[in-house]
């Protein structure tokens, strides 16, 4: 397998589209059967502060939604939008629906600052796994080959962990994403098979006490990604 490894404190891969492109090969399989069923959404951790009430005023101000209700700790500033748009404040309510009715403003969220928000959190993110199976992976032994994807991860995260230095440091979500970018110029593997093989690797993450899941596979994604400024915040792999 070829594997690149991201080191984030932010990992969004969601499914786009579920037609298929013009390119897309025919025949392509998909997991799982409905897209959307397997996206990630991990955001900066707020539980790994030391100080409690910290990370509780992080998570409030995570996201706000539009129209703020409820318990929201922000209230949009309608004044502020009437003046700066030269907008009455019926007007401006109104393009702020229409926007968000469009998917374009869904809510407020807080900005990171990456590096810091990990350099003063105990739980150091997660690792985003892109990983293509190769044909040569058909014929290899499955514990064997899980096991090798596997030490991958720990080498990797032990590198990570060491340079903290301190004890009570966490870095066990894993999420495993398929990517066919990675294939070099060789037959491609069938759909069928290269899902099977991936469907291996989470089970074999959670044995070694990893919390991990599998991303979808066959469908057009939308990828964010924030990754650590540190040469070990991306890394490849084949194995």
């Amino acid at each position: 397998m070829i594997v690149q490894i991201y080191h984030c404190n932010l990992a969004i891969v969601r499914d786009y589209k579920s037609a298929p492109g013009k390119n897309r090969p025919k025949g392509t399989g998909r997991f799982p059967d409905r897209p959307n069923q397997a996206d990630i959404r991990y955001l900066p951790p707020t539980g790994g502060f030391s100080d409690r009430a910290l990370g509780q005023l992080l998570e409030l101000f995570e996201f706000v939604g539009i129209p703020p209700g409820g318990d929201s700790p922000v209230r949009i500033n309608w004044p502020y939008l009437r003046d700066a748009l030269g907008l009455t404040q019926e007007e401006a309510r109104a393009l702020v629906m229409k926007a968000r009715s469009l998917g374009l403003l869904p809510g407020l969220t807080i900005a990171y600052d990456h590096e810091r928000w990990l350099k003063q959190s105990r739980d150091k993110g997660c690792l985003a796994v892109m990983t293509y199976v190769q044909r040569s992976d058909l014929s290899r032994e499955e514990g064997e080959r899980a096991s090798a994807f596997c030490d991958s991860i720990d080498e990797l995260r032990l590198q990570i962990i060491s340079k903290v230095r301190r004890k009570g440091h966490a870095l066990r979500h894993v999420f495993v994403v398929p990517n066919g970018h990675l294939a070099p110029r060789s037959t491609p593997v069938p759909s069928a098979r290269a899902i099977e093989v991936l469907q291996t690797l989470p089970p074999a993450l959670i044995k070694r006490g990893y919390h991990a899941r599998l991303n979808s596979y066959g469908y057009t994604k939308l990828i964010q990604l924030a990754i650590n400024a540190h040469k070990l915040g991306y890394v490849a792999r084949v194995v």
